[in-house]
């Protein structure tokens, strides 16, 4: 009989059935012992997690699927839960059950409502070493916040454990020779740049801080350190004046980072390479790379000089990029032109709430009188030359706009009633009286941003710089209908729902910075090769949800994305990039550093645990409320 290749297919696969039958369960009782599978187990589940499964396998005998949990100690029900571990530093632990959880998790902004697992408000360093230990033992991610000034979300992380740094609060000023001025002071990272200028007297010294005093000192530090009224300008980024920190390790590790080191408590010295800089890194990058806990900072030996602040004009294109001309004919002064706009019912101080609710129609009467078809912005000119003093002379900024063609509001009789009505003339002056009215009302303005309660306003910003031309925004600046300065109505925004909107142009004139900077650059983008350049801010902020204000500041973002499309520009770190996906986010914030970044992040911290939106390594967009409206 011819037996044909299909029919001993046939008798192979009967005769297996029979074999398999008979001997089967033989073969899987040999096969899935219970030490073959402890040992497979224990194996693959050493780098798995305690919810993960493993299937042993014994040649062609497939064992029962078994969880990971019994085979990894860790996992055990008498094992202590995160909570209970955490609870093992000195600092509180807050749950979502917990009466103190809303307070400790709101941000500034309202509309970031992630919810971390837990909050951890650690005490000392040998805490947040604890902590961080813990959540990685747990599998848990981490996040991490200074001030929670946080315009946009990136501070806040779903189902983390949350630091909340606000313990971390010194301030320290000490006359040290290691400092080029010869004067330091210890800052803790959780410590608000308000309780700093009243602790370190303005009247005395200067140095870059937060421009709103509620601003935390780790996130302002960590993410460059810019002030647009001249210490930035004439001191340079904040960063680029720190001499050293004290940090913790993502594996838990406390070291202090010099321009030349890394310290380790047990003595161990680690020097700097290209490689592994971690004193480059932080400064610009310190969110993506260790949690740092103190800054020893350069405190200059001069009062911090205030603006003068100048009404003036600037009715189409050309007046609005003669400003670029303006700055870089001179060293003297550092500018900044801005425009407030806010609802009568937004301020609430005393003296501040009657002054804003006048404010709209005075600058109505202003454009009507002068014959304008744009509203009066602010220009903050501030004297960064050595010895100028608390204050810089208004007069001569004046004079100084004058013959560079800057169209300065008129002293004359109907511009002082009009002034009038915001407070009493002084000098039968124009400029005087403003100039004194405005940095009182500045210094008001401060006060009551300080004492914001979080999770009150929402906000949307945007933020564009190194630009080298103001083409690419003064289509919206002057002609948006709702924040243009050429909108109908002064308080058109309000009608979006936003119950204040800042516009802020900065022209940046970088006359200085510390010489360890020089020689130890920072990570942040700064584009040195520019010597001026313009940046801009549009932030606006809202009460009742839903609302249309997002509305105005993405349609605006849209147009400016569109007329830079292929151009070059950069973005402040502090202010994340909510632009269309697939935006260069690294490039706008780092530039070139960024590979580097990426290397020494890689030595420090290998398993990425400071991941958060926006990071080195996160391109999430979740930081960017209504960024998608």
């Amino acid at each position: 009989m011819h037996i044909t290749p299909i029919l001993t297919l046939i008798f192979w696969m009967l005769h297996y059935r029979v074999v398999n039958g008979i001997f089967g369960h033989i073969n899987y009782q040999i096969c899935c012992n219970d030490i073959r599978v402890q040992t497979q187990c224990s194996a693959q589940c050493r780098l798995m997690s305690c919810s993960d499964t493993c299937t042993p396998r014994c040649f062609w005998v497939q064992c029962e699927t078994k969880q990971c949990s019994d085979y990894r100690q860790d996992c055990s029900s008498n094992q202590p839960s995160l909570e209970d571990e955490l609870k093992l530093q000195s600092g509180m632990v807050i749950n979502q059950d917990n009466e103190s959880y809303e307070k400790y998790r709101r941000v500034f902004n309202a509309a970031c409502t992630a919810r971390p697992r837990l909050i951890v408000v650690p005490k000392s360093e040998k805490d947040i070493s604890h902590i961080l230990k813990t959540a990685a033992k747990h599998q848990v991610e981490i996040s991490v916040r200074s001030g929670g000034h946080s315009y946009t979300c990136n501070s806040l992380k779903e189902d983390s454990v949350h630091l909340v740094m606000e313990e971390f609060d010194e301030i320290d000023m000490v006359e040290d020779p290691n400092s080029e001025t010869g004067r330091a002071a210890w800052l803790g990272t959780g410590a608000r740049w308000g309780n700093i200028l009243r602790t370190i007297d303005p009247e005395k010294y200067s140095y870059p801080h937060g421009q709103c005093k509620s601003v935390g000192v780790g996130g302002f530090l960590l993410g460059g350190g810019v002030n647009w009224l001249g210490t930035y300008n004439k001191y340079g980024y904040g960063a680029e004046n720190i001499i050293k920190m004290k940090a913790v390790l993502a594996n838990g590790d406390i070291v202090v980072v010099d321009k030349d080191n890394v310290y380790y408590e047990d003595r161990r010295v680690v020097p700097h390479t290209e490689e592994n800089n971690l004193f480059f890194g932080l400064r610009g990058a310190g969110s993506s790379l260790a949690i740092v806990t103190h800054f020893y900072y350069i405190i200059h030996n001069e009062p911090e000089t205030r603006p003068a602040i100048v009404l003036i004009w600037l009715e189409d294109e050309e007046q609005v990029e003669n400003m670029m001309k303006v700055i870089s004919s001179t060293t003297k002064y550092s500018f900044m032109v801005n425009q407030q706009i806010s609802s009568l019912t937004f301020w609430k101080r005393p003296l501040l709430s009657p002054l804003m609710q006048v404010f709209p129609l005075v600058m109505q009467l202003l454009r009507k009188a002068n014959g304008k078809s744009s509203f009066p912005v602010q220009v903050m000119m501030t004297d960064m030359t050595l010895g100028a003093g608390r204050t810089t002379d208004a007069k001569a900024a004046i004079d100084y706009l004058r013959t560079k063609g800057v169209d300065v509001l008129v002293d004359n009789y109907i511009n002082a009633m009009i002034l009038g009505k915001l407070t009493p003339m002084v000098q039968t002056s124009v400029y005087y009286t403003f100039d004194r009215f405005a940095n009182r009302f500045y210094e008001e303005i401060e006060l009551e941003q300080e004492s914001w309660e979080p999770g009150v306003w929402s906000s949307i910003s945007l933020n564009y710089g190194s630009l080298d031309s103001t083409g690419d925004f003064v289509q919206d600046f002057l002609h948006d209908p709702n924040v243009g300065t050429k909108r109908k109505f002064f308080l058109k925004p309000t009608k979006k729902g936003c119950d204040f909107c800042f516009w802020m142009v900065h022209f940046r004139n970088r006359q200085g910075q510390p010489q360890i900077s020089v020689n130890n650059p920072i990570s942040i983008r700064t584009d040195t090769n520019q010597d001026t350049s313009v940046e801009i801010n549009l932030t606006c902020m809202f009460y009742n949800q839903p609302s249309k204000c997002p509305n105005v500041v993405n349609s605006i973002r849209a147009r400016i994305d569109k007329r830079l499309s292929g151009k070059p520009y950069s973005k402040y770190y502090n202010f994340p990039s909510c632009s269309k996906e697939g935006t260069d986010w690294r490039n706008l914030y780092w530039g070139s550093n960024t590979e580097r970044l990426l290397r020494i992040k890689d030595i420090w911290d290998p398993e990425d645990r400071f991941n958060h939106c926006q990071s080195l390594t996160n391109n999430n967009m979740t930081c960017c409320p209504f960024s998608s409206e």
